[in-house]
């Protein structure tokens, strides 16, 4: 191949991998659908932030900043925030540019990371909140990374496997569910005006850093039980190490992964069925 083309055949590729990014195109918020954003635009009647035009991600130097609240594109308010009772969902569906042969091909197009649910508190409406507040505060209700339970999966529309010895959050959401995922609402919180912010942690890159995706969903959430779980600043989550991960160690990657971030909010109910469930367990493990 000619020089030229061969410079122009690898600029198109870097040009391909930069845009394999997305942004949250549909959503139900308990059995409501809404439109998502589109891009860096606002959709009317969305409780969506919109994304920075081409779907860009908080770099990894930037994410003890303000901006990796809501990205670089989502510090500010939109007019709605979406009614939910807590104990309820929300399922959200990225648009990317990937997918299986002869489909839509608009699925998520990373598959390496995991995939990380925080509650905000807007403190008053979320319309009128603006993310770049120094004293953001989050507390994470959900958490999914390398499930080592599951084997790694051809994709057919990546020239390879994913790395790492499991099943990635990002691969699970994209190619099995065709870029759905549902975040379960705590039952036991205080109502109020919150953020769902909903992030994808990209970790294939490790020469530039981990590529970290929030979107900020505006929600009134109704019910609860008036819990205040513990909260930290929203520039405090990760440490600069988090985003500085080398996947690609070991024989076909690495065969564990910690999540980055403060421990899981557990309703007190569900951490009771988890007590029990375990102790009967063991009961039925020393009769036998």
């Amino acid at each position: 191949m000619p020089r030229l083309a061969t410079a122009l055949f690898a600029a198109s590729s870097l040009v391909g991998t930069a845009l394999a990014h997305g942004y949250v195109q549909e959503l139900w918020v308990g059995n409501t659908w809404y439109p998502g954003s589109n891009w860096d635009q606002y959709v009317e009647g969305s409780p969506v932030r919109p994304a920075m035009k081409d779907g860009a991600y908080v770099h990894a130097w930037d994410v003890n900043t303000e901006w990796i609240a809501c990205g670089y594109n989502g510090r500010n308010p939109v007019p709605f925030s979406a009614p939910i009772i807590a104990g309820e969902s929300v399922k959200v569906r990225w648009h990317g540019d990937r997918g299986w042969p002869g489909t839509a091909q608009d699925w998520w197009g990373h598959y390496e990371g995991p995939i990380i649910d925080y509650l905000m508190r807007c403190d008053g409406k979320c319309q009128d909140w603006y993310a770049d507040r120094g004293d953001a505060r989050v507390f994470k209700i959900q958490e999914s990374g390398l499930d080592t339970s599951q084997g790694r999966q051809a994709q057919n529309y990546w020239p390879s496997q994913p790395s790492g010895n499991g099943l990635w959050a990002q691969d699970k959401m994209a190619r099995i569910q065709q870029s759905w995922w549902e975040i379960p609402i705590p039952s036991d919180i205080a109502a109020g005006s919150y953020i769902l912010r909903h992030e994808l942690l990209a970790i294939h890159d490790n020469q530039s850093g981990g590529q970290s995706y929030p979107v900020c969903i505006q929600l009134d959430i109704y019910g609860g039980n008036n819990v205040y779980p513990p909260e930290t600043n929203v520039r405090q989550i990760y440490q600069s190490n988090d985003m500085w991960v080398n996947i690609y160690e070991g024989n076909g990657g690495i065969s564990s992964y910690t999540i980055p971030g403060p421990a899981i909010h557990r309703p007190a109910a569900r951490k009771r069925m988890e007590k029990y469930s375990k102790r009967a367990e063991q009961l039925s493990h020393h009769a036998a």
